[in-house]
């Protein structure tokens, strides 16, 4: 079984690929796979210098992310072009994985899986979905203001559109038992299918 994650941003997204990884689920997150690209990828790192300069490294030389945040989530064009630099490199990571091991159960978190139209490449579609002011006291807790999180929201398909597209909806507004306790049962259910 291959699924799709999906969700808003601090919907704990990362959160229910622990419990599936729990479950015995192979899994990949994208946010990971964007990570380990800036970090080791010299191709993306000559790209980055080239487009922006020193202003997205740190004094070590490893990849500011929150630099590059802060460009591409005030500028549409920047973010546009962040995106076709990264979004091929990180489909062809995930694709690849999945292949070497294609007998395998696979969860592959995508936030931008509507947006980028990656649907048909999973059997099933389940999206993580929280309150607004829910998200806001989480990526609050993360360093993140209300004006960030709203930018980033603004460059995503709304949450109440993707969780009306998804074949299952999981609400994370409660408990982390709640929210296990719901993963759980649906990994029973695709796992009795």
């Amino acid at each position: 079984m291959k699924i799709g994650l999906t969700g808003g941003i601090g919907c704990g997204k990362s959160t229910v690929v622990g419990f599936f990884e729990e479950a015995g689920w192979k899994t990949l997150e994208s946010d990971k796979i964007v990570a380990d690209l800036l970090a080791n990828d010299e191709t993306v790192q000559t790209e980055l210098r080239q487009r922006w300069g020193e202003a997205v490294f740190s004094g070590d030389g490893q990849v500011n992310r929150r630099a590059i945040a802060d460009k591409v989530f005030q500028d549409e064009s920047e973010l546009t072009w962040l995106e076709q630099l990264l979004h091929p490199r990180v489909r062809d990571v995930w694709e690849n994985t999945m292949l070497d091991d294609a007998d395998a159960d696979w969860l592959v978190e995508i936030p931008l899986l509507y947006e980028k139209r990656l649907e048909s490449s999973f059997e099933l579609i389940v999206c993580i979905g929280s309150s607004p002011d829910v998200v806001e006291i989480r990526m609050a807790a993360r360093g993140y203001s209300g004006e960030e999180v709203e930018r980033r929201r603004e460059r995503q398909m709304p949450l109440d559109e993707k969780m009306r597209l998804a074949d299952r909806v999981i609400t994370n507004t409660g408990s982390l038992e709640f929210l296990k306790k719901q993963t759980l049962r649906l990994i029973e259910e695709i796992s009795g299918a």
